[in-house]
Order: structure tokens, then sequence, then C-alpha cells
């Protein structure tokens, strides 16, 4: 089985060249130190901040079923040198969302639609309707 996670956390303002070009070309013992620990893939996207808001990214992560964040993303940190040097660096870029519970740095999202738990159940039901009243 393979678990899904959705987090999300804000930029610092001017740091979405230097946070591209650092994704552009990740470091290899950081990609392999989270495969170690158990991510089968992620994507981080961004969208530029507007006004008084900061850019904003969000993060896919696909893992496996015994992968815990709570373990599993400290171990990954403490990998290596090189690891924690790159943790600390983007560390840096970042800034905690809002939302955000105390002491978090990356935000879960809650998932609200399932495309394909939907379109399984398509013909067995109506669909949402406006309460009346």
């Amino acid at each position: 089985m393979v678990k899904t996670y959705v987090q999300t956390v804000c930029l610092r303002e001017g740091a979405e060249d230097e946070y591209r070009a650092y994704h552009a070309d990740c470091w290899p013992a950081v990609v392999n130190s989270l495969a170690d620990v158990g991510v089968l893939a992620m994507d981080i996207y961004l969208t530029p901040g507007a006004g008084d808001a900061l850019s904003r990214l969000v993060m896919v992560m696909k893992t496996t079923d015994a992968f815990d964040p709570a373990v599993d993303f400290p171990r990954h940190a403490s990998s290596s040198l090189v690891v924690a040097e790159w943790e600390a660096r983007m560390k840096a870029f970042q800034t905690p969302a809002p939302e955000a519970e105390r002491d978090a740095w990356w935000s879960p999202m809650e998932q609200v639609f399932d495309f394909s738990a939907q379109l399984a159940s398509a013909g067995s039901r109506a669909g949402y309707r406006v309460p009346e009243g």
C-alpha cells in the first residue's frame, strides 16, 4: 500500500529563484536519503505571491505504508551532514503557513476530492444539491 501526504508552507519574499535552482538540481544525498526512509515520489509546486501574500509551496508525497513523518523526516534530516545542510538551507527559504499548527513547519492539507472514488460511484448517486430554505 502507498500513503499520500500533501503539505504546504510559505516561501520567504525574494527566495523563489534560488529555491527553484536548488530543486532543479537537488543534491543526490538528499534524494537518496528520502528514498531510504520510504519516500517513493515527491513533487513540490509553487505559486508566486501577490500583494501582501507570500509565495506558497505545496508538496505532494507518496510513501511506503510504513512511513511515519514524525519518525522518518527527522531520520532523513540527520542521515548525513550533507542532508542536514540541505535541510537548513531550505528552511531558511521557508516560513510556516499562517494556518500551521504551533511548532509545525509544513502544514498538512486535507483531501476534499478523490476523482477515482467519485468516478467509481458516479452511477449510483445524484450529487450535491444546495439545501433549500
